[in-house]
């Protein structure tokens, strides 16, 4: 008895002659969730995010923000004005929704907490 041939495959194309089926279809890695960010209430963004999977940050004119990638997950300032003797630090977690689907605009909510330091004198913000 003889093996039969097998009729498909799961191998990528080899070139664009290569007409041979596919057995359960190709493994295809995701197309990048690419959305543009407009919003922040005192350091305003209007920038194109290329991939919301991946760690990306949020630069507005005073502070740059890291969001660790994906719809849910966490925030923190990256760069921060340089005055003397001013530091701010802050963090938190964050939620991206889309009611209408992912090719619709949807909204970030943010919810974390800071500290801005002055000398010797700190004051800390939750929300």
């Amino acid at each position: 008895m003889q093996a039969e041939e097998r009729k498909c495959t799961d191998e990528p194309r080899t070139d664009e002659h290569d007409t041979r089926p596919r057995c359960a279809g190709m493994a295809v890695a995701a197309a990048p969730q690419a959305y543009r960010v407009v919003g922040g209430s005192g350091d305003p963004v209007d920038q194109v995010v290329c991939d919301i999977g991946n760690t990306f940050v949020l630069d507005g004119k005073l502070f740059g923000t890291e969001f660790s990638g994906g719809i849910d997950g966490t925030y923190k300032f990256v760069r921060t004005p340089n005055i003397p003797g001013l530091h701010w630090s802050a963090g938190g977690r964050y939620h991206i929704e889309f009611a209408d689907g992912p090719d619709m605009p949807g909204a970030m909510t943010t919810e974390g907490g800071g500290t801005t330091t002055a000398g010797s004198q700190s004051r800390d913000t939750t929300g």
